[in-house]
């Protein structure tokens, strides 16, 4: 049989070597087609009663997977050259193409009563320029004096501030959500190089994104090592 084999083998061996080719050709070109998936599979099944709950949750309170914190911690915060420099990485990160909406301290509001209709209206506290020192104790004196910020956008017991990017739900399930970070995370660094400060970033987007880089990086490189073992072998 094996020496029937090897006859057939080696007197076809060109249109073999030719089919083997053209297989090979078509394998490539279907691998090359295929994508990470980047949504995260689920760790209970869906008739559980906490994944329900978890499911009505969501459609209350929304995604709650497609927002990026960007934390620094000093004391001197609303100085002119950090509060001015922390303003305008706000306005970079809003241009930036995915970034739905941001929170942080330059973009909080004071809630006054509009004595004409006897309603709330929400009031800017810090203007969207570059500040003087004195315009920036006026409206800090006005926003530390705000009991619903503070725990959210920062700590007084540990100097720490806190800004939240809020990323296009669709953009996370896609590929396009590596370069968006990665975008946010340059500009964050940059802000933090130029102030000499340490920038702490966290939130899904930024483990996804970091966790998924990884996994793709570390199965490139054991493919590879895998074909130069299987040649070497």
């Amino acid at each position: 049989m094996w020496q029937s084999l090897g006859r057939f083998i080696l007197k076809y061996r060109l249109p073999l070597l030719l089919l083997l080719v053209a297989l090979t050709g078509f394998m490539a070109y279907q691998a090359s087609k295929v994508q990470l998936s980047y949504d995260f599979a689920r760790a209970i099944p869906i008739n559980n009663p906490k994944y329900k709950d978890y499911q009505e949750f969501r459609k209350k309170f929304g995604e709650d997977g497609n927002l990026l914190v960007i934390g620094i911690q000093t004391d001197q915060f609303f100085t002119e050259k950090i509060f001015n420099s922390y303003t305008s990485l706000q306005r970079s990160l809003k241009k930036v193409n995915g970034v739905d909406d941001l929170i942080s301290v330059p973009t909080a509001v004071n809630l006054v009563k509009d004595t004409a209709t006897e309603k709330l209206k929400a009031d800017t506290i810090f203007v969207d320029r570059n500040l003087t020192q004195a315009e920036i104790d006026s409206a800090a004196s006005t926003f530390l004096n705000l009991p619903f910020y503070k725990g959210l956008l920062y700590n007084p017991s540990t100097n720490a501030w806190l800004m939240g990017v809020r990323i296009n739900k669709d953009l996370m399930a896609s590929k396009s959500r590596i370069e968006v970070v990665n975008t946010i995370s340059k500009l964050a660094d940059e802000f933090g190089a130029a102030n000499n400060l340490t920038v702490y970033k966290s939130g899904l987007p930024h483990i996804r994104t970091e966790l998924s880089v990884r996994i793709t990086n570390e199965m490139r490189f054991f493919i590879a090592a895998s074909l130069i073992l299987s040649a070497i072998h």
